[in-house]
């Protein structure tokens, strides 16, 4: 753990058979971690949806924009795009570092909608005037170990978006990013086979990982398509726990 309490992303990471928790609007899904993959890319280097190059000048703002392949900018990343891959439900856990430290980074997920991350007392970050909230740079989430600071659960057809503003009084800047994920393929735990397992987890009575889906002050809408593929049921943690019995 860094002086600042925060941890690398990749010390957060699951391992195969690792329980977790995974909180949507309608609830808690749980499962078991069956494989992952460590998904790096980096440098990535930005770009607009044309693959042309993005520098930001001082003092400036660069309105949102989504990440792309620059080799195909039809294929946007990180980005799942199919609920279940393999035979089993998928989603990807990570976070990104930034360079150079003066770029204030304002991710959006989904992507389009508010930013989050601010005091909630305060009004709305405004990416364009350089709030200083609701933003990640390379102090918080360093270039060559991303951090929980900027901790995403991305699930499948969400997009991930970000705008950006250069402190720098002078210089112009690309930004550079080191996006490190990590893709999980898993096992959901259901009603009425798994109720003892359930109810332990809800209860913290065995190891699980607990994880709000998306990036933001409240968690995602799971979504019809993902809850039926997924054939997942959630729950809060009261009903999770009750299914123990007495």
């Amino acid at each position: 753990m860094s002086e600042k309490g925060l941890m690398p992303i990749v010390d957060k990471f699951l391992h195969p058979n690792y329980l977790f928790a995974l909180e949507f609007q309608q609830g808690f899904v749980f499962g078991r971690v069956i494989r992952r993959r460590a998904c790096l890319y980096k440098p990535y280097y930005l770009i607009d949806q044309n693959g042309n190059a993005v520098s930001i000048g001082p003092l400036s703002a660069q309105a949102e924009l989504q990440f792309r392949d620059p080799r195909n900018t039809a294929n946007s990343i990180p980005y799942l795009g199919q609920t279940i891959n393999s035979g089993y439900p998928w989603i990807m856990h990570g976070s990104f570092g930034i360079s150079p430290q003066y770029i204030n980074a304002y991710p959006r997920m989904p992507a389009g909608k508010d930013i989050s991350g601010h005091f909630p007392n305060l009004d709305p970050t405004r990416p364009s005037a350089g709030d200083n909230t609701g933003f990640v740079n390379g102090l918080l989430s360093p270039y060559d170990e991303p951090t929980d600071w900027l901790e995403i659960v991305i699930p499948p057809m969400q997009q991930l978006g970000c705008e950006y503003y250069n402190k720098d009084t002078y210089r112009t800047f690309q930004p550079k990013l080191n996006l490190h994920f990590c893709t999980y393929w898993f096992q959901v735990l259901n009603p009425p086979r798994f109720n003892r397992l359930i109810s332990a987890i809800a209860m913290r009575q065995v190891p699980c990982a607990f994880h709000k889906v998306g990036f933001g002050d409240q968690p995602l809408d799971i979504g019809a398509n993902v809850q039926k593929d997924w054939e997942a049921n959630p729950m809060d943690l009261d009903e999770a726990a009750a299914l123990g019995g007495a």
